[in-house]
């Protein structure tokens, strides 16, 4: 049996979410930006623009835009992870 590359993919997804969970700690913003980013670009490919892990991708990247006082930008991505999960509950 081979794995399921999708969702290899994905889990690759998860370990940028939590690399940019250690760089944030280090006030790294730039940096875990970028991880984030690149989280949400696996979570999209491997599990579609409607998958709860894309909404929670976008959630993370508000949370780091808040911190980084880009208030109009951090709303625009809770609002995308909100109707995203909003869809995923049916």
């Amino acid at each position: 049996d081979h794995p399921d590359v999708g969702k290899m993919y994905a889990n690759m997804g998860r370990v940028y979410g939590n690399m940019s969970s250690v760089l944030v700690s280090q006030g790294r913003y730039t940096e875990a930006l970028d991880k984030l980013t690149a989280a949400l670009e696996i979570h999209l490919k491997a599990l579609g623009p409607d998958h709860p892990d894309v909404g929670r991708s976008y959630g993370n990247i508000g949370n780091l835009l808040g911190l980084q006082g880009k208030h109009a930008e951090a709303l625009d991505k809770h609002t995308a992870a909100l109707e995203i999960q909003l869809k995923a509950l049916g």
